[in-house]
């Protein structure tokens, strides 16, 4: 079974994710890495599914997401977007600015990175 990861979230986050998701067949698997996930006050997890699974779990995110940014259209193109400091230009995860990376903040929107 080949794993593909989705992010590292919020202990108590995944355990509802994964809930929700198990009532749809689907499952989502939890592992610790010590370079990714905090423990502690906040415990985070890396957050894994099936490849063969992808789909149904890239849609779970993606409409989970667009629930707590209810009335804005996000650009996920911009989100996906890496702040590389090295580059001669950047695009705002927030509001699709481009800038050259002299600062760690956005001129636009005032984004910090």
């Amino acid at each position: 079974m080949e794993e593909i990861f989705f992010g590292v979230m919020d202990l108590q986050e995944a355990k509802n994710h994964q809930y929700r998701l198990k009532e749809k067949g689907v499952d989502l698997l939890f592992k610790t890495n010590s370079q990714t996930c905090t423990t502690g006050c906040k415990v985070t997890v890396e957050v894994w599914g099936k490849e063969s699974d992808k789909e149904l779990l890239m849609e779970h995110f993606q409409s989970d997401y667009l629930k707590h940014v209810k009335g804005h259209v996000p650009n996920f193109e911009h989100l996906s977007a890496v702040f590389d400091p090295s580059a001669s230009e950047v695009i705002c995860q927030a509001c699709g600015n481009k800038f050259a990376p002299t600062s760690k903040e956005c001129p636009d929107c005032g984004l910090v990175y």
